[in-house]
């Protein structure tokens, strides 16, 4: 099992792959997942921020795989 990033009474908080750690904690052992999934708005676009001209690309993390694979990413966090 991974070691929390930090930890209190009654409190852990992950940094991680959240498809490896959620396989690894046991059944109802989790009140709250607070996920912070891809957006997949890194398309080679831009965007105004600020009244300047910036690009949306935050790095390969960010871009799409493209529908299917896209969705069956996100349906197995959510599912997990």
């Amino acid at each position: 099992m991974q070691k929390p990033y930090y930890e209190k009474p009654k409190f852990k908080l992950y940094h991680a792959d959240c498809l490896e750690l959620l396989a690894e904690l046991p059944e109802n052992s989790v009140d709250m997942v607070f996920a912070d999934p891809p957006y997949n708005l890194s398309n080679g676009g831009f965007t105004v921020h600020a009244g300047r001209r910036v690009s949306v690309n935050k790095g390969d993390w960010d871009k799409s795989n493209g529908l299917k694979k896209d969705f069956e990413f996100h349906l197995a966090w959510v599912c997990s």
